[in-house]
């Protein structure tokens, strides 16, 4: 089962055509979940394989298992993930402190401080995230210029590690800071993508409904003309609408004569208050508009076209106010 798992996280790729943003960004950030805990698993092992240093191959080991608590608690407790994503930063970030000192700042650890910088973007929105940004970057900042700068004696120092050593260990943590940069930058990109793609598609769906609008006010004046209604007919029926006259409905059933005998055609049953309803969406009011004309909430409103819609058999795909105007 996990084997399954793994492979359908590794092989999962951006699909365009699916809509769901919310549910592609949880696979971008599963499958970079996933490759640092093969990552710190590699480095762990080959700790323990080649120095023999027990204490920090442990240590990685458990931050490895941590990376695969975050798959599974992801899923879990998604409201808490934004502050588990900081957590995970300054807990890093004092780990890199403390084996930077634990290998005799001899071993190239410092480098870790800009793969930590560079994963920032993958996780966090700079418009929404800015002071959390901010905090994480001064907390990497303070770890990397106090190591630095001041000795830190209270900290264990390896005995594991020789002076010959140094240098493969060096190449070693150059590399895999090297590894974790190239894995920030592919999942950012890739994060960039969905972002892109959830851009474009917005941008078509604000076209669509600028078309439908468009459509719906040229079937309204296609009412009128078939109507033989003039500017001061419309203008007067609409202020009656407005106002919330009780006159409005009689005037209506003038101007359009045939509409509530046709809705009424459909189902009988439809009542008064109902094709007050429907006489307002015919004059392509929105909901809105439709609850301040009438007094009520939209929440109402929303409760009585749903009604209408059932009455009058509207299938759940089709938008109720296209259906009214083309009665």
């Amino acid at each position: 089962m996990i084997n399954r798992m793994f492979s359908k996280i590794v092989t999962y790729n951006y699909d365009k055509s699916t809509d769901d943003f919310y549910h592609q960004s949880l696979f971008l950030v599963n499958r970079y979940l996933l490759f640092l805990f093969l990552l710190f698993l590699f480095y762990s092992i080959f700790i323990i394989s080649f120095f023999g240093d027990v204490f920090s191959s442990t240590f990685l080991i458990v931050i490895t298992f941590f990376w695969l608590f975050l798959f599974w608690a992801k899923g879990k407790y998604i409201n808490l993930l934004k502050g588990a994503y900081i957590t995970v930063f300054i807990i890093l970030t004092f780990i890199v402190s403390f084996f930077y000192v634990y290998t005799w700042r001899n071993a190239g650890v410092e480098y870790f401080y800009f793969s930590l910088l560079f994963a920032i973007p993958f996780f966090f929105n700079y418009k929404e995230d800015y002071y959390f940004i901010l905090m994480i970057v001064a907390i990497i900042a303070f770890n990397f210029i106090g190591c630095l700068y001041f000795e830190l004696d209270f900290l264990p120092k390896s005995r594991f590690i020789k002076t010959s050593d140094f240098k493969i260990i060096q190449l070693l943590n150059i590399i895999f800071a090297i590894t974790t940069f190239l894995i920030d930058i592919y999942f950012v990109s890739q994060k960039d993508r969905l972002i892109l793609g959830l851009i474009k598609e917005k941008e078509i769906q604000d076209s669509t409904i600028e078309d439908l609008l468009k459509y719906n006010n040229d079937l309204v004046i296609q009412q009128i003309v078939v109507n033989n209604l003039t500017e001061e007919n419309i203008s007067e029926i609409i202020g009656l609408a407005e106002s919330n006259s009780p006159i409005f409905l009689e005037k209506f059933q003038i101007y359009f004569p045939q509409f509530i005998p046709n809705v009424l055609k459909i189902n009988p049953s439809v009542v008064h208050s109902e094709l007050h309803i429907c006489a307002l969406m015919k004059l392509n009011f929105d909901t809105k508009k439709i609850a301040s004309c009438v007094n009520s909430s939209v929440r109402a409103v929303e409760s009585r076209k749903y009604r209408i819609r059932k009455k009058l058999g509207i299938a759940s795909d089709v938008n109720i106010n296209n259906f009214i105007l083309k009665i």
